[in-house]
């Protein structure tokens, strides 16, 4: 199994550990490569293996000088959302402890048979070029936590590689991991994907899926185009038929995901997403950024109103108006 994880040296990275196929595989091929990295696990509690999995887990990270943080969620299966809700726990859990402890790379071990599994599900709700793409090798994101902010980068190393092909490393160097009982659990549209379509069809088509997926993402790079101004806080759109990819992109990286609403949406009026991200425009371009909520003296509102700064881009610019100069260009 050929990856380059030489990038991930030079990083203080965090691995996303469950100790399932994929994560325990990619933690074993990070040791080999003499990548330096923690763990952080999220032990839901739905099934009688959980405090197994986790004894097992904190056992393997003792073995090879790993932290390991654990995060136990008191998580039921009949949650209607189940998937939605153990997702932002895991993510608020890994931000906080990136923050807490100053990692600056996430390490996912999502892989080839997720990546496919993604694709139907968008192609079942109806998807562009851009959505059915998906996942990326390579991303930023700002995480939050308490009064701390910070971007961060996020690497997916197994994103070409596909589960039969993690699963015959696993074998061959007789490592243990376990298997996640909920992953057969039809009700999930993910795993009713799993088992009626994906795993088949990429255990015939695996080359060509992968080939595909690296020209999806491709095409994908060139649909997005590229962002006017980016300081990692401020991000400015060029107004295009294209610009939600972009504007999408940019709420990522502050820390929120748009649901389908907010993307048709935002485009048409300014808006504010989940309380933190302020979207606004004028004529040729949008503006996305920290939405602040602050008092501001007049003479800054009235310098402002002469600029023609979109007023929910005001708020933030009063507290960082050594910002102000690079978007000149834009406000004209």
């Amino acid at each position: 199994m050929q990856l380059n994880l030489e990038p991930l040296k030079d990083k203080k990275a965090l691995l996303a550990f469950s100790h399932g196929v994929d994560s325990t595989a990619l933690f074993y091929l990070l040791v080999k490569a003499g990548v330096s990295f923690d763990c952080a696990m999220v032990n839901y509690q739905t099934r009688p293996s959980s405090l197994d999995e986790e004894l097992s887990a904190k056992k393997l990270c003792d073995k090879f000088d790993k932290k390991l943080f654990i995060y136990r969620a008191n998580l039921n299966l009949t949650n209607s959302n189940f998937e939605k809700t153990a997702r932002d726990i895991r993510y608020d859990f890994f931000a906080r402890t990136m923050c807490e402890f100053d990692y600056d790379t996430l390490i996912l071990a999502h892989q080839l048979n997720d990546a496919l599994e993604w694709l139907l599900m968008q192609l079942s709700k109806g998807s562009g070029t851009v959505g059915l793409a998906g996942m990326m090798p390579h991303s930023k994101k700002r995480v939050e936590f308490q009064n701390i902010s910070k971007d961060i980068d996020i690497a997916r190393p197994l994103l070409g590689v596909s589960r039969n092909e993690i699963l015959e490393f696993l074998h061959s160097e007789n490592i243990k991991y376990f298997i996640d009982s909920s992953n057969q659990n039809l009700k999930f549209t993910r795993n009713k994907i799993r088992a009626e379509f994906s795993d088949e069809f990429m255990r015939q088509f695996s080359s060509g899926i992968k080939k595909s997926f690296e020209l999806l993402r491709n095409d994908a790079k060139l649909l997005l185009g590229e962002f006017e101004y980016d300081n990692g806080n401020i991000f400015v759109v060029a107004k295009s038929p294209n610009s939600i990819n972009l504007i999408d992109q940019a709420c990522k990286r502050l820390g929120v995901l748009m649901s389908q609403k907010t993307r048709q949406l935002c485009t048409q009026s300014d808006c504010v997403v989940s309380h933190k991200v302020a979207i606004t425009s004028n004529q040729n371009y949008y503006f996305i950024a920290p939405y602040i909520k602050t008092i501001m003296d007049k003479k800054i509102k009235e310098k402002f109103r002469i600029l023609k700064v979109p007023i929910l881009l005001r708020p933030y610019l009063a507290m960082n108006l050594n910002q102000l100069n690079a978007l000149d260009k834009f406000l004209q």
